[in-house]
């Protein structure tokens, strides 16, 4: 009737789930009794969403009842999510995030939500029952298949620059928001426990050599006088370049002025010019 779940080192679930394996998908998510808690409307639910998921944290499960599909997701504080899910499903602010755009699509009565499981106020812990989830479901909503994890899904440089623009400020979902020092230590001892046991081509990497090299960066294009022309991923990249400091190129940055770096004059600009 069930299949087993290892138990993850140094956790336990305050209250857990079996994994039910009577459909290709591992699991009916469409049956509430397999839910801690099951909200059939999620629009309609709202009070009743915040009141139960008060001071919890845990995994959770969108469904959408129209197209049958799935987003898996963890938090500390699952209240606070559910806010922002609310927020940027009823705001007009574009967002990144698949989930997101199926709501805004679809309506939010037409997504139910299911608690997979509740577990201690711990990122670690919240991550590895995600992750259990994920691969248990296979959620189409979910684009990384890694909880908490980008890895293998690399966006263009200038692809990039537009969500730098589009999420910057009080766009950007974490605006507001202050990491504790419990979540930071738990992040940085997360990362260097996965890099004790794990390799990668770029370890150890710097510079111009590093993969991460001018990524998520300011494109610059550089004119001199002579006709010549350098186009660099970041600021940073045409910093280095030209071995000046930072704020030497980012000054001159679209001003039209001419500046000298290594005894030649530039125009800096932050778009190509015009043919």
């Amino acid at each position: 009737m069930f299949i087993g779940v290892k138990k993850i080192k140094g956790s336990i679930f305050e209250v857990g789930k079996r994994l039910y394996s009577d459909n290709p998908n591992g699991g009916s998510p469409f049956n509430s009794e397999e839910f801690i808690i099951f909200f059939k409307n999620v629009k309609q639910e709202k009070k009743n969403i915040y009141k139960e998921l008060r001071k919890k944290s845990g995994v959770y499960i969108f469904i959408n009842n129209i197209t049958n599909q799935l987003y898996i997701g963890s938090s500390i504080n699952l209240t606070k999510r559910m806010v922002s899910y609310y927020y940027y499903t009823n705001s007009d602010k574009l967002s990144k995030f698949v989930i997101i755009r199926a709501m805004k699509k679809y309506g939010l009565e037409n997504f139910s939500l299911g608690i997979l499981e509740f577990c201690k106020q711990d990122p670690k812990i919240c991550l590895e029952l995600e992750q259990k989830w994920i691969d248990f479901y296979k959620p189409k909503y979910n684009v990384l298949t890694v909880a908490g994890n980008s890895a293998g899904f690399k966006h263009s440089v200038e692809t990039i620059n537009k969500l730098k623009k589009i999420l910057s400020g009080e766009n950007h979902p974490n605006f507001g928001n202050i990491t504790s020092f419990e979540t930071k230590r738990a992040i940085s001892e997360g990362i260097k426990n996965f890099y004790l046991t794990n390799n990668h081509p770029s370890k150890g990497l710097k510079g111009v050599l590093s993969s991460q090299y001018g990524i998520g960066g300011e494109l610059v294009f550089c004119y001199s006088k002579t006709g010549k022309e350098l186009i660099f991923p970041s600021i940073n990249a045409a910093r280095q370049h030209f071995k000046v400091r930072w704020t030497k190129i980012k000054k001159n940055l679209d001003t039209q002025e001419w500046v000298t770096l290594q005894d030649e004059e530039w125009i800096i600009q932050s778009m190509p010019k015009q043919k």
